[in-house]
């Protein structure tokens, strides 16, 4: 059977699906991979290895995304922003006196 997964998060339920009822010692031991490696995986401290992913049948994808626009570049922030710079530089002037 081929899965797809688009995220982290699928990939994770379909190991789970794989794992089936066998133990996480089971498991790792059929994948040829340590117990703590696996459960690193599952909490995410990890992320999914090559290896690991190849005794899965599955390849790693990279895709690139616009970012979102950061908050700090509406137009109030920048005049508030602007503002503060300006006053730095009055208050900066005062200690110089």
């Amino acid at each position: 059977m081929a899965y797809k997964a688009n995220t982290i998060e699928e990939l994770l339920a379909i190991m789970k699906r794989v794992q089936g009822g066998k133990s996480l010692t089971e498991f790792a031991a059929e994948l040829d991979l340590s117990k703590q490696y696996l459960s690193n995986v599952y909490n995410r401290h990890k992320e999914p290895s090559e290896r690991l992913l190849e005794k899965l049948g599955f390849t790693r994808q990279t895709a690139y995304v616009p970012a979102p626009v950061p908050p700090a570049s509406a137009p109030g922030k920048q005049k508030q922003t602007e503002k503060h710079k300006d006053k730095e530089k009055e208050n900066e002037k005062e200690r110089k006196k």
